[in-house]
């Protein structure tokens, strides 16, 4: 399926757009170290815990697993729940911003949907492996509690890259995979070398290509940078769960989400599509009227390929240290 959406850009985006050129976010890098880090602006916004504000709207449970915390974002209701493990964006060397908070708590409410949220191991003190080896190790506790059917695995960015490269090493590995995988802005390929991201470039007021090019080198920790897990576009996608992409047209990474289109079009992967004209990159996390669309649209998503999930279950999951 293949959703195009060309309504006319809403003024707070076009607000939110003038602010990040003005600002020349895609054109700094922080120079403090490690020097490629994520630029003090983003700095500012970093919450690797759950706020307290999103405290007060949901039941928060953590705890440890592979030395990494895993936060449980639990909706006040009662009946159904379905499960979103969400991998967080952040070019591979950032953790939660305050923007991802405020998304999955109005995932969380608007789908009834609890949010598996781990803050993965990142580079530059971490590369890839680890980040894989925590995954599995959380992926086999979810097995152990819920059923894998109720799990959706959800992404931007970063984290959307790491989401496909996860469910083909599950693949890979014979494990059970989960209901449907959501990427939203995924960066796929860290390699950057797609001829169409020197023309994106320009228009993209939000990433900055060489700044990613060294935090991608850093999560390769000398791997080679085409490896599925690290750049997951070089692997092959049959035998997946359905697969869901959302993407901006002023963004570097569409090169790489169209590329990935065409693959699986002509292999008849399939693949719901959603390309929305004017949206930067992770809009959907943004206070703007096209953040309301793409949710709305990951609510259908969730209601049609996920089963439920008992919450006594998810509670059994979460134990450890309750927040």
């Amino acid at each position: 399926m293949i959703f195009m959406n060309h309504e006319p850009q809403s003024v707070r985006s076009m607000l939110v757009e003038q602010v990040f050129r003005s600002a020349q976010v895609s054109h700094g890098q922080d120079s403090s170290p490690p020097r490629f880090i994520v630029r003090q602006y983003t700095k500012s916004l970093l919450a690797a815990e759950p706020p307290l504000v999103i405290r007060a709207r949901l039941d928060v449970k953590s705890f440890s697993i592979a030395e990494s915390r895993v936060h449980v974002l639990i909706p006040r209701f009662e009946g159904c729940g379905r499960c979103i493990l969400y991998l967080h964006g952040g070019s591979y060397v950032a953790t939660f911003t305050r923007q991802h908070w405020n998304f999955l708590a109005k995932i969380a409410e608007k789908t009834k949907s609890v949010i598996i949220a781990p803050d993965y191991p990142l580079a530059p003190e971490h590369h890839w492996s680890e980040a894989y080896r925590m995954l599995f190790a959380l992926w086999e506790r979810t097995g152990e509690f819920l059923p894998r059917k109720s799990i959706v695995l959800m992404g931007d960015s970063a984290g959307g890259g790491l989401a496909l490269g996860f469910v083909q090493a599950l693949r890979d590995a014979h494990l059970t995979m989960p209901a449907s995988v959501i990427m939203l802005s995924p960066w796929l390929d860290v390699t950057l070398e797609n001829p169409q991201i020197g023309e994106l470039s320009p228009v993209d007021p939000f990433l900055n290509v060489e700044a990613l090019r060294t935090a991608g080198k850093a999560w390769t920790g000398g791997s080679n940078p085409r490896r599925m897990e690290i750049s997951p576009i070089y692997g092959h996608f049959e035998n997946l769960p359905p697969l869901s992409l959302f993407i901006g047209t002023k963004d570097v990474l569409l090169a790489d989400c169209r590329k990935l289109w065409n693959i699986c079009s002509v292999t008849e992967v399939p693949l719901d599509y959603y390309e929305y004209e004017h949206m930067l990159h992770v809009w959907m996390l943004l206070p703007i009227r096209e953040s309301g669309h793409a949710v709305a649209q990951i609510a259908g998503i969730l209601a049609t390929q996920a089963q439920c999930a008992d919450i006594d279950a998810v509670l059994e999951f979460s134990k450890e240290d309750e927040a």
